[in-house]
């Protein structure tokens, strides 16, 4: 059986069109989950530039400011619960002592069909800073992929605001994110503001957009 999908839905796409873009990214997403799994890491959004505000404002570290936007993502994922029907949230818990930087629940756990929205910063916490900077390095972006690494993920998407580069670099990815190439899976950045292109990617497999393939650090553009 393949693994899940796991879908970054970027934190700025709640600002498009008053919300309705995202409802109707969440609808899709809803239905395509009735027959496959999908894991949903959450952007941080409007919650992690406030951070960025105040890091300014009370000159803050950024080790400081990386935690407080890894609770700016839980706070997009209940959200997404509720915009998402019938779909759950998942909190991903502690490091297994035994294998570090394991996380602890089994493949199995996730593979049956459904929508489970990622509570990821408990787990995150306790990631060693060697493999996850803690640092505006590292995004969500950056942590979609590690995630879809430790959890055996078939297929990597990363929905976005707009069209990005297939350079793959910021502003339009985290800089960190060149450190997890090549991924064991395929990997497609879409732009969110078409929806169409997201339910074709899950539907067939295929669609336009930004494809990088697995153990391939370049990406390709697909139109």
């Amino acid at each position: 059986m393949p693994g899940p999908i796991l879908i970054k839905l970027g934190g700025s796409l709640i600002r498009q069109e008053s919300g309705k873009l995202l409802r109707q990214l969440c609808n899709l997403i809803a239905s395509c989950g009735q027959k496959q799994s999908i894991l949903i890491v959450p952007g941080g959004g409007p919650f992690a530039d406030l951070i960025r505000a105040y890091e300014k404002h009370w000159d803050l570290k950024e080790e400081t400011c990386h935690f407080m936007a890894l609770a700016a993502m839980d706070q997009y994922a209940y959200i997404l619960r509720e915009r998402i029907p019938g779909s759950t949230i998942y909190a991903l818990g502690s490091l297994e002592r035994s294998q570090s930087g394991k996380l602890p629940c089994s493949a199995d756990s996730l593979s049956s069909s459904g929508v489970r929205i990622l509570l990821c910063s408990h787990f995150l916490r306790q990631v060693p800073a060697t493999a996850l900077p803690r640092s505006w390095e590292t995004t969500s972006d950056s942590i979609a992929a590690y995630l879809a690494k430790q959890l055996n993920c078939s297929l990597l998407v990363l929905v976005k605001s707009k069209t990005i580069e297939p350079t793959l670099l910021e502003p339009d990815i985290d800089s960190f994110f060149h450190q997890l190439l090549p991924l064991p899976m395929p990997a497609w950045f879409i732009n969110g503001t078409d929806p169409e292109s997201l339910q074709a990617l899950l539907e067939t497999g295929r669609t336009h957009g930004i494809f990088l393939p697995p153990g391939n650090c370049r990406a390709q553009v697909q139109p």
